[in-house]
């Protein structure tokens, strides 16, 4: 199973913070400065996992994603999500709600943060599938 993960807002992060590598076999990785509502349409209408620092994602635009299955919100992205359409959609959803990440030790550590979570998600749907 091959990974998309797109972050729309990377612009966002202090200058030098990076994400880690995943340490997953098969992904592929975007990042983008800004994206407004018809960039992620565009951007994330493949996307398994998208990020978000600060754009709103609304019921509308999580409609267009059709494979998302994890939705990464931080700072004051958390407050424009339309959170009951993510889940009547079965998307998972974590967000970090105290990280402004203009301080870059906290958007290193964020970075880091957001990584283990997809590491995670990505093992325990392999779990979930041998399982089956």
């Amino acid at each position: 199973m091959s990974l998309k993960i797109v972050v729309v807002d990377a612009g966002r992060l202090p200058r030098d913070v990076e994400f880690p590598p995943l340490d997953i076999p098969k992904y592929g990785w975007e990042e983008y400065p800004g994206l407004d509502a018809e960039g992620m349409a565009e951007r994330c209408w493949r996307a398994d996992v998208v990020v978000s620092f600060g754009e709103a994602i609304s019921g509308d635009l999580l409609k267009k994603m059709h494979r998302l299955g994890l939705l990464i919100t931080v700072g004051e992205a958390c407050g424009r999500l339309d959170q009951a359409a993510a889940v009547a959609q079965g998307v998972e959803l974590l967000a970090f709600p105290d990280s402004d990440c203009t301080d870059p030790d906290d958007a290193q550590d964020v970075c880091n943060r957001i990584v283990a979570a997809i590491e995670h998600y990505v093992s325990g749907g392999e779990a979930d599938r041998e399982q089956a």
